[in-house]
């Protein structure tokens, strides 16, 4: 339990989770840190559930020279976990050979851009694949634009980025100073408020 806890409290830090090396009412005996409550793990959040469950094989088998293939490792995980799960994975089998598959730019981000395969649907139709483009550790909304091939600004922020740049055209060409100074006004409380 003790070479289990060692491996498995870094990963449940961020959840204020830890394996508890006194109770052992349970297989696994999980703690909330907070309330000191002992947890069975068929109690813990689906994200949480599916972490532990994916990493005890890992812990218990010998990987050494293994392929390992995850589906959708990001399911019901915060995008802070999500940041450090391959991490994680790849510390409990050092030696294993990783697929995964995802539909996260956080997990894609922590593979190297010839590492990731895109797949996607040509004009006929048909799957197709190609290499990611931006670099490991890219900003999740590059790899989304990039590498996913979408457009991370949804028809909400669209409007407003528009509204921006009229803004923008509209204060570059105003004579009237008043009308400058609100047109002005406009443009940084929306340039604050959507970071443009």
């Amino acid at each position: 339990l003790e070479a289990f806890a060692e491996k498995f409290n870094p990963i449940l830090k961020k959840l204020n989770l830890e394996v508890d090396l006194i109770n052992t009412e349970y297989s696994v005996p999980i703690k909330n840190k907070r309330t000191d409550e002992i947890i069975p793990i068929q109690n813990t959040s689906t994200g949480t559930k599916g972490l532990l469950l994916s990493f005890l094989p890992l812990f218990n088998l010998d990987t050494k020279d293994s392929i390992i293939i995850i589906d959708e490792p990001e399911r019901s995980l915060y995008p802070d976990m999500q940041m450090e799960l391959m991490d994680h994975y790849q510390r409990l089998a050092p030696e294993a050979q990783f697929i995964v598959a995802t539909h996260s730019p956080f997990i894609a981000a922590s593979f190297e851009a010839d590492e990731r395969f895109i797949l996607y649907f040509d004009e006929e139709g048909k799957v197709a694949v190609r290499r990611g483009s931006s670099p490991i550790g890219d900003d999740p909304n590059d790899i989304l634009e990039n590498d996913f091939g979408i457009n991370y600004i949804n028809k909400f922020g669209q409007e407003k980025y528009e509204e921006y740049l009229e803004l923008k055209q509209q204060i570059y060409f105003e004579k009237n100073e008043t009308k400058k100074k609100k047109i002005s006004e406009k443009l940084e409380k929306l340039g604050e408020e959507y970071n443009f």
